[in-house]
């Protein structure tokens, strides 16, 4: 649920408080607040619904327009699809970035498996730099 209050400088605060998340942002207009607390609630209401093919075809224009990457782990929406152990393991000849995919030669459960990971996290790999073997992530 949305609450929109009047500042004393003349802005607006909105808060939405939705399914244990609590967000909160000021704005100059009245309506500027309203419209992001719609999009903010809009995305509580359907980004747990999305399926593992929609995730990937989120551009990072879509992801910032649905409330953001944060909102995404506060929902419990991993855009990555790798464990910790895993990305530390990550080599960057394990990355393939014609294919958005990463092939993970030893999983937590012992196996192999190769996974595709959605534009905004190709972007993300991007950033860092090649040292040696391993991909160079500040965690």
């Amino acid at each position: 649920m949305a609450y929109i209050r009047p500042l004393a400088n003349g802005n607006f605060r909105a808060d939405v408080r939705m399914k244990g998340i609590a967000k909160n942002k000021t704005f100059p207009t009245l309506s500027l607040a309203q419209s992001w607390a719609d999009t903010i609630e809009h995305g509580i209401k359907t980004i747990p619904h999305l399926t593992p093919t929609q995730l990937l075809a989120l551009s990072e224009a879509d992801i910032d327009r649905m409330g953001g990457e944060e909102l995404f782990r506060q929902l419990g929406v991993d855009l990555f699809a790798i464990r910790k152990g895993e990305l530390l393991k990550l080599r960057w000849c394990d990355v393939d970035f014609k294919d958005s995919a990463g092939y993970l030669g030893d999983s937590k459960n012992g196996t192999s498996r190769t996974l595709h990971f959605a534009p905004v996290v190709m972007a993300e790999l991007k950033r860092f730099p090649e040292i040696g073997n391993r991909v160079d992530i500040p965690l």
